[in-house]
């Protein structure tokens, strides 16, 4: 029988790249609890795919040391999740560093909720960046996130639109 998670010690830490399968596994359920949401039908092969790509991704920039990712876990499961990736981009008047972070996959398991892991891994990846000299962290926020990354500190970019194609 499982010892009960309050009797475990919890643990928020930086990921390794044996924390792949997992973190790719939080990205993916994700994007299915979003959707599920909305009442976009989901597309388990295109699921199953999405998770593919995304350890991929994680596998490539944690080599480079363009990703950084964060971890809560309690006993030996891990329960939340969130990583920052950092592109180069354009210097603007207020930040002449190209160096930018985007906070993505920041997730955690439904049971897990409400135990402020996900506001504990943003702070972290805010501080990282803070540490590094990155001084613009990006994001694009759910609607159930919002609410957390405004009480952090993260304010919409009213002057920024994407183009599908």
């Amino acid at each position: 029988m499982n010892e009960p998670a309050s009797n475990k010690e919890v643990c928020l830490r930086v990921a390794t790249p044996d924390d792949i399968t997992v973190l790719a596994k939080h990205h993916r359920m994700m994007f299915e609890e979003i959707w599920e949401i909305k009442g976009i039908p989901t597309d388990p092969s295109g699921l199953a795919s999405l998770e593919k790509e995304y350890a991929k991704k994680l596998t490539n920039e944690f080599k480079s040391g363009t990703c950084s990712s964060w971890v809560v876990q309690i006993g030996d499961q891990i329960v939340s999740s969130g990583a920052i990736s950092i592109v180069v981009y354009v210097p603007v008047p207020h930040d002449l560093s190209p160096r930018i972070a985007f906070l993505h996959s920041i997730y955690t398991e439904k049971e897990y909720r409400h135990q402020h892991y996900a506001r504990d891994i943003t702070q972290e990846a805010a501080n990282y960046c803070r540490s590094q000299g990155i001084k613009r962290l990006y994001l694009f926020a759910s609607d159930a996130g919002r609410p957390l990354y405004e009480n952090i500190g993260f304010e919409p970019v009213p002057n920024m639109m994407m183009l599908h194609q």
